[in-house]
């Protein structure tokens, strides 16, 4: 069945504690990298997907990001803000956008991640929220020997390039021990209500952060399916929570 979807969640709240101490000043999110903040790239790919209205979770640290994009009227969209000083966790902000989200399917984006399909090509945010699935995710395919710290993971994958376009994954299939290559999430989702029971279902971390795949795997295990859509080989991402991977997406993003 067809859908369309038009609003986005974009989490910004993080505290940036790997990024420290400019973060305590500065968001991380709005670092500048290709000529522009590293937020504003995602505005711009949330636009070319077809979103319209998007809410961003900050905190109140955060007021730089208001400031700069406003209304969104500047990108032909409207913006609203949530200020959220209260919640811990990935899961968080979602829970914070229940009522904005009006019962609609919407796409959850980490404000952090800077994602970019190949020039010329249609963008894989635009693929992912061409599908018809309730709870669907970019992922990004990593040999078992080298995953960067602290990714989160969803099952056994075939070698980049080779599998299919996308992957449903059942309770069955999300054990990736012994796995050769591993789907690891994207900061890209689409997520349908279920997930507001979802989280409000899950108990916290031991340290009470609230966790967005605990959830998801938790509905999973009731019978449910994730569909995972992997990004190209071609195709680019950085998780600009370090100076290494930001000084990445610099350097890559340089005219």
């Amino acid at each position: 069945m067809s859908r369309t979807i038009t609003r986005a969640v974009v989490a910004a709240g993080g505290a940036g504690t790997k990024m420290d101490p400019i973060t305590r000043v500065f968001p991380k999110e709005m670092l500048p990298a290709g000529g522009r903040p590293i937020l504003e790239h995602l505005v711009h790919e949330l636009r070319a997907a077809g979103i319209t209205d998007v809410l961003f979770v900050i905190s109140s640290r955060k007021p730089q990001i208001p400031a700069y994009f406003g209304s969104g009227a500047a990108y032909g969209m409207d913006f609203s803000y949530r200020v959220q000083d209260d919640g811990a966790g990935p899961g968080a902000p979602v829970l914070a956008a229940e009522t904005w989200t009006q019962g609609q399917p919407f796409v959850l984006a980490f404000g952090d991640n800077l994602i970019r399909g190949a020039v010329g090509g249609e963008t894989p945010l635009k693929r992912l929220v061409a599908g018809t699935s309730d709870c669907s995710v970019l992922t990004r395919v990593f040999s078992a020997d080298s995953i960067p710290a602290h990714e989160t993971l969803l099952g056994a994958a075939d070698a980049p390039g080779t599998g299919p376009a996308a992957v449903a994954f059942g309770r069955d299939l999300l054990d990736h021990a012994g796995a050769q290559w591993v789907h690891a999430c994207a900061a890209r989702w689409v997520l349908g209500p279920f997930v507001f029971d979802a989280l409000s279902a899950c108990p916290p971390r031991p340290g009470g952060e609230l966790y967005l795949i605990d959830a998801v795997r938790r509905w999973i295990s009731t019978g449910n399916h994730l569909t995972a859509l992997p990004l190209r080989p071609d195709d680019l991402r950085f998780n600009c929570d370090n100076w290494e991977t930001y000084h990445d997406a610099v350097a890559a993003l340089r005219p």
